[in-house]
């Protein structure tokens, strides 16, 4: 008799799944979080990126709503995955503000489920060189056990909390969804060698980097690193590991070593569509918006008594030479109280086992010098380090780092006990104490009601007339301005509060030289134009800002536009008569090579999956 094998799903895992939605019950209650810092941003970016892509834009670069309707490439500096997760639930029909709802809990599930894996297969495999993990009896069990208590840890550490209901910062709290991924992507690769299927396993490994360029700019200047770091201290624990012979030693690490090496690049090439126009058209920008003022590195550094104060606020990072902040730094008892038991557990209990937890701790103490004062000269002397603009930032991988070890951690302490009973109930005790231990800051300061303006680009409009400072320019603007042509439009357009947003009233040509009138106009999320009427030849003015990409159309005629002085835009010469004029943002050299590689590189690696399956069926 044939009997089908029918997938139970770990017990643990579907605790640790139910656990992570306390995290998350603020996001059921109705009302949204607008006034923590990026609550605003984290809605009207979505909602200005799905109008891009509406507009026929599959990867959008252009906002159309930012400073004061004159736009900015704000999705050549966002990365985008976080925007196209929420795309995924308004395609589904919900709401802006909802769908930016249901990202937050997907970046917290994936948080989870990503560190359950990763210290569940480090329990199962490490040091161990088998083709494939231990995958029965006590072992697996142990193996959930540590993976359940690290993916708590991980969903209700603080700085996780404070991500989302202090910051509301998507692209932020996605980047911490995503990271477990990436290493346990590698870590398979290294561990399992070059075994039928590693070509599989490194496109994996490649395309769960690719994401994590995907999440954020901060993966690139930090997680990289980090990343690296990982994969030479794994190739050095399986090469330590490795019984065989001298020679035959080097030339399996080599193997391995190029392996992972092609992994990362094919990785980065993968992302070459959003890096390559971050690094070439990105500097057209102007940076000094970004590193001055209270973006200074050095007005944010962390005192080490941060780390351990369990100080809560919804305030900013506002005391320049002191630790009185207005939000907390703190790592939380529990990461913190697991990190010093480890230090015990490396002389008492780990064995052969004790270079993966070394290696996280020497990591956490690493990161944290770096975002305290005594690291200023680093910061100084890296001086690319300081588009970080907040040190404790790095408190994104501090969380990482600190949740893996508190998983490894647990799982020697539960396994003294020889009573399955009491291992179990020693496990529910833990997850207990980890959710109540943050329960407290699992809520926003306030929600406030989901109107219709805070969906659209009133809201943009909105937070910069109340921040002037925010506002974005480009290296062709001489003037910095805080208002525009487009600014009464908007007002009114607010004032109207519950009505839809036209943006087809606004008037974004204007007649700067000539006699003639603007007769008709329209607006989408990467395009717009419109009808002049003009008596003699004349000069329009296009009320966006000058950028690569733009191609203008003077009756489906393609005609070139100057900078138009002093903040920026563009302008073009009209004929006398009527006339049509279309703007579009397209592609530009930069951003087709960027596609194409990243497109031909997808292809290899999705042959490398098949020809990998293939040698393993």
């Amino acid at each position: 008799m044939n009997r089908t094998h029918r997938w139970k799903p770990d017990p643990y895992w579907l605790l640790l799944t139910a656990l992570t939605f306390f995290a998350l019950t603020p996001l059921l209650a109705p009302g949204y979080f607008y006034s923590a810092h990026d609550g605003r941003h984290s809605v009207f970016f979505v909602a200005m990126f799905d109008e891009a892509i509406r507009d026929g834009a599959l990867w959008p670069i252009w906002a159309m709503h930012h400073n004061q309707g004159y736009g900015f490439p704000t999705f050549l500096l966002q990365a985008p995955l976080a925007f196209y997760v929420a795309q995924g639930f308004l395609l589904l029909g919900l709401g802006v503000t909802t769908a930016v709802k249901c990202a937050w809990a997907a970046a917290f599930l994936l948080s989870a489920w990503g560190m359950y894996g990763l210290v569940r297969r480090w329990v199962l495999t490490w040091p161990r060189q088998e083709a494939s993990p231990l995958n029965t009896g006590e072992a697996a069990r142990q193996a959930s056990q540590a993976g359940f208590i690290a993916g708590l840890l991980y969903v209700f550490a603080p700085y996780h909390l404070l991500d989302i209901y202090v910051r509301a910062a998507l692209a932020e709290t996605m980047l911490i969804g995503w990271l477990p991924w990436v290493f346990w992507a590698f870590d398979r690769l290294i561990g399992e060698g070059l075994r039928p299927g590693w070509q599989t396993r490194l496109a994996v490994a490649a395309l769960t980097y690719a994401l994590l360029i995907f999440t954020h700019a901060f993966a690139i200047m930090a997680a990289t690193p980090l990343l690296m770091a990982f994969i030479l201290f794994r190739l050095w624990v399986q090469w330590r590991c490795d019984g065989a012979l001298a020679n035959r030693r080097w030339r399996t690490m080599t193997a391995q070593f190029i392996v992972a090496g092609a992994a990362g690049a094919a990785g980065l090439t993968a992302a070459a569509i959003y890096v390559l126009p971050l690094l070439l058209e990105g500097p057209l920008l102007s940076q000094e918006d970004w590193v001055s003022d209270t973006y200074v590195y050095s007005r944010h550094f962390v005192h080490w008594g941060q780390f351990f104060s369990p100080f809560w606020g919804y305030g900013y990072s506002d005391d320049p030479t002191g630790a009185n902040d207005g939000m907390g730094f703190q790592l939380g008892v529990l990461l913190a109280i697991l990190a010093l038991a480890s230090l015990y557990l490396l002389i008492a209990r780990m064995g052969r086992t004790r270079s993966l937890p070394i290696f996280l701790l020497a990591t956490t103490g690493a990161l944290l010098w770096m975002m305290t004062p005594g690291a200023a000269w680093v910061w100084q002397t890296l001086s690319f380090l300081e588009v970080l603009q907040f040190p404790w930032r790095l408190l994104t991988l501090v969380i990482f780092v600190l949740s893996a070890l508190g998983g490894l951690t647990m799982w020697p302490l539960l396994s003294w006990s020889s009573s399955r009973q009491r291992n179990e109930a020693g496990v529910l005790v833990m997850a207990a104490t980890i959710v109540f231990a943050s329960a407290g800051y699992a809520r926003p300061a306030s929600l406030e009601p989901v109107e219709p303006w805070r969906e659209d680009g009133r809201a943009v409009f909105q937070f910069e007339r109340q921040h002037p400072d925010m506002l974005g320019y480009t290296k062709f603007v001489q003037e910095r301005f805080t208002e525009t042509p487009l600014t009464p439009q908007y007002a009114d357009a607010l004032a109207q509060g519950a009505a839809p947003f036209d943006p087809d009233r606004l008037e974004r040509l204007g007649i700067l030289s000539g006699e003639g009138a603007v007769t008709a106009v329209y607006s989408r999320g990467q395009r717009f134009g419109g009808e002049v009427a003009m008596q003699t030849p004349g000069v329009v003015q296009i009320r966006l800002f000058a950028f690569p990409g733009w191609q203008v159309r003077l009756d489906g005629q393609s005609v070139d536009y100057r900078v138009s002085p002093p903040h920026g835009v563009m302008e073009i010469d009209v004929p006398a008569g009527v006339h049509r004029i279309d703007v579009e943002m397209g592609q530009t050299p930069v951003r087709t090579a960027g596609a194409v590689v990243s497109g031909l590189t997808l292809v290899g690696l999705f042959g490398l999956i098949f020809i990998g399956r293939r040698t393993t069926s």
